[in-house]
């Protein structure tokens, strides 16, 4: 997994790339938010497009990240995420998708 950070308009965005599959390399992702959190850069997007496997430790770690946050005050906000799911945004839109 691979991580890469700018600023826009006062947010931190962080490109993630690769898998997040849990393990010492993910713990990465763990340690920069902490580290903003730290230095109370406290809007940040993490964008996914790029990940191609999240496993059920990666998907843990987005959460930890979550509360980190939250804590101090924080938010943050997922976008590119491609799950293995189809969601949508009411049960009529779900039933309706079956036919």
């Amino acid at each position: 997994m691979k991580i890469k950070q700018r600023q826009t308009d006062g947010v931190t965005i962080l490109d993630i790339s690769g898998e997040m599959y849990g393990g010492p390399d993910n713990m990465k992702l763990v340690e920069v938010v902490s580290e903003l959190a730290s230095e109370k850069k406290l809007d940040l997007v993490i964008n996914l497009s790029k990940v191609k496997w999240i496993s059920s430790t990666g998907l843990g770690i987005l959460v930890s990240a979550r509360s980190r946050f939250a804590k101090e005050g924080g938010k943050i906000k997922l976008c590119q995420l491609n799950l293995i799911f189809d969601v949508y945004d009411t049960e009529g839109e779900a039933l309706q998708s079956m036919k």
